[in-house]
């Protein structure tokens, strides 16, 4: 019986001609590579294939095609040398969730070294033991190097079963299609198995265009017009992305308390935006290199959207902008209205009845924040009594030294009232979750006159650089704190231009430009163990169990997309608007051409071309980093915060404008501050 039917047509009488013979499907990734190659065959069937190989040659055995003593026996007489990748869907195979591949033996030389890390992503792989594996699975902490070792418990991904046969546990063939990371890694790996099947002409041959990769090289040269084709495509890749729900969506969404943090399949998706845009891709990669969504419809992430479509799309882009808009600030559950209520004007995490009455400031400022983005861009006042009623509804819940805390409960809230919060002498230097709402209520003071906003906001800030950075508490990395400070920095000299504030800012953000590569790149850094509230594992065990950096030590050469860069794009322009230091505008125009060089490009994956996922190595200018973070890791791509913000502060690039000066037309009801506010 012929295994593969489609190819029947094969002339196997020529096989024994060739140096490698391939008994696969056509669409495999490593046959695809050599398909024009005079050197290489394909058979449909392996019995022929062993029939017609002549003595001493190569023979690989891909897509888990059965393996029998007969066929052994006929290796062994022809003395053939045998790639075979065993099956994963039979009995003895698990599922890939956390563990990550290891070069385990000093066979590749100097191109890969003892202890490297590789991914294979989350699938099915073969169990199997030997004693001396090329390559190890298992879960291992490090960014591309154990760092603790060997785990206690791992399984072989490569070996040689003796000096003829060598196995797989995962199909390496298909290392395009599965998108194994990172590229250059797995290109000697791919290398090695040809040399050993005594193919050494075909090593060099081997060229790997991965399937998602950056949209342009470290040193290739950009369009003239760069930015705003970057522009266009970030708004375009809303569209297409599937995150967008249709109807047929919402019903999904309805029941996505199945899945583990929500997280599910792909929805149909790519809607006209009444339903609002759930938040993004997750970081898993499975077996044909696609990746699940997380369904949660969050403020943040909805104004967000709506901001970067509506400021950098076309009429179409900017039309399902609008509903996306309308849909979080009119008709979703995230908005607490009820002017009766002590948490009136606050805005829930997400629309979850479980969490709509989880209030944490640095989301209610991004809800905001796009808010304003998305009026500015549409040119309206639709959304003008929402905009003030959050930011007041957080400064009420704000205390005497101008902190709010990371979180508050809407049940807290409502049995103590707001005007606890308001009067407590609340400290938290956290930046991530302080700086946003600062720089809004400065916003709001040049727009209400309450000073207030102003006294308390100064207060929080003074605090913070005083006490310097060593005494704020970082969440993923001290970086990100630094990125987020620069937004009220650059809008307190907007309220007050003195000597003093405007060295408060031009530290900060030299500091952040201390960091910078010469690619744009800001890299990332760990601060003060003592201080972080997700540090880098401090185990094997550790890894993937609770929200991490991207780096396991300082040096990593990666940039993070979700908690740092994106930030400090918008807080770099404004910085850049604020003061026009010339190191500040550079820094930032660096960090621009770097962000349109990673923007990712994908012709497989529509749904990922045009987006940025959460990091990037760009030592080896690859999406590479430590997978560790429970939540959001590598190649996680967030609708709001990610790609949201880079897309938009391209787009305000454009107009030669700062955020600041973004909705002229803004009109604040004084009415409101009266009812609100003492």
């Amino acid at each position: 019986m012929l295994l593969f039917p489609f190819l029947s047509s094969v002339a196997t009488c020529r096989l024994a001609e060739h140096d490698l013979i391939f008994v696969s499907r056509s669409d495999n990734d490593l046959y695809r590579t050599f398909s024009r190659s005079k050197r290489v065959s394909l058979s449909g069937r392996l019995d022929i294939a062993l029939k017609d190989a002549k003595v001493g040659s190569g023979i690989l055995i891909l897509d888990g095609e059965p393996w029998t003593s007969a066929s052994q026996e006929i290796a062994v007489k022809k003395d053939l040398k045998v790639y075979r990748e065993l099956p994963v869907d039979g009995p003895k195979s698990k599922s890939i969730e956390w563990e990550r591949v290891f070069v385990a033996s000093n066979q590749f030389g100097d191109a890969l070294k003892l202890g490297r890390i590789l991914s294979v992503g989350r699938q099915p792989m073969a169990i199997s033991s030997a004693p001396n594996p090329l390559l190890s699975i298992g879960r291992i902490a490090g960014f591309d190097s154990l760092a603790f070792g060997p785990p206690n418990h791992s399984d072989p991904l490569l070996w040689l079963e003796n000096d003829r046969t060598m196995l797989s546990a995962v199909p390496i063939s298909r290392f395009s299609t599965a998108r194994y990371a990172p590229a250059k890694a797995w290109k000697p790996v791919i290398q090695h198995i040809l040399t050993w099947l005594g193919a050494p002409s075909l090593v060099s041959q081997f060229v790997w265009k991965p399937e998602v990769r950056p949209m342009f090289g470290p040193n290739e040269d950009l369009p003239s017009d760069v930015e705003k084709r970057t522009a266009r495509a970030g708004a375009k890749w809303f569209t297409q992305s599937h995150l967008i729900l249709t109807h047929d969506d919402v019903e999904t969404y309805m029941k996505a308390d199945q899945w583990p943090d929500r997280i599910g399949p792909q929805p149909i998706g790519n809607s006209d935006g009444i339903n609002g845009i759930i938040e993004g891709y997750s970081s898993a990669i499975d077996a044909k290199g696609n990746q699940p969504v997380r369904y949660y419809r969050r403020a943040d992430c909805n104004a967000e959207s709506a901001m970067a479509l509506t400021l950098a799309g076309g009429e179409r882009e900017r039309k399902i902008g609008e509903n996306l808009g309308d849909y979080i600030a009119f008709k979703s559950k995230v908005l607490h209205n009820d002017p009766t209520k002590q948490t009136f004007g606050l805005v829930g995490w997400n629309d979850q009845e479980n969490n709509r009455g989880n209030f944490y400031g640095d989301d209610n400022a991004r809800y905001i924040l796009g808010l304003i983005g998305t009026a500015g861009a549409l040119k309206t006042r639709k959304y003008d009594d929402q905009i003030l009623a959050c930011i007041l509804a957080n400064f009420r819940t704000t205390g005497t030294n101008g902190f709010r805390g990371d979180n508050l409960s809407e049940s807290d809230i409502e049995r103590l009232g707001w005007k606890h919060f308001f009067d407590a002498p609340t400290i938290n230097m956290a930046p991530h979750f302080e700086a946003y709402n600062w720089a809004l209520y400065l916003w709001a003071y040049q727009k209400t006159g309450y000073s207030p906003l102003l006294t308390r906001s100064i207060k929080a800030i003074t605090r913070c650089m005083d006490s310097g950075e060593n005494a704020w508490t970082w969440t993923n990395g001290i970086q990100q704190e630094r990125a987020r400070m620069l937004l009220p920095l650059s809008w307190l000299v907007r309220v007050e231009n003195t000597s003093l504030h405007r060295k408060w800012l031009t530290a900060v953000a030299h500091e952040v430009i201390r960091h910078q590569d010469a690619c744009g790149a800001i890299r990332e850094e760990i601060g003060d163990l003592s201080h972080g509230i997700a540090g880098p594992p401090r185990s094997n065990e550790a890894f993937g169990t609770a929200e991490t950096p991207l780096i396991q030590n300082n040096g990593d050469p990666v940039a993070d997309m979700l908690y740092t860069s994106n930030f400090a794009f918008l807080g770099l322009h404004e910085a850049a608007s604020s003061t026009h230091d010339p190191a500040i505008v550079e820094a930032e125009n660096k960090l621009a051409k770097f962000l349109c060089r990673i923007q990712v490009r994908s012709e497989t994956h529509p749904e990922l071309n045009g987006a940025w996922f959460r990091a990037f190595d760009f030592g080896d200018w690859d999406y590479w980093a430590s997978n560790a973070d429970l939540g959001w890791g590598t190649w996680s791509i967030e609708t709001g915060w990610s790609v949201s913000w880079i897309t938009s502060l391209l787009a305000i690039r454009q107009r030669h404008i700062s955020f600041w000066d973004i909705h002229p037309t803004f009109a604040p009801n004084l009415e409101l501050v009266k009812k609100m506010l003492p």
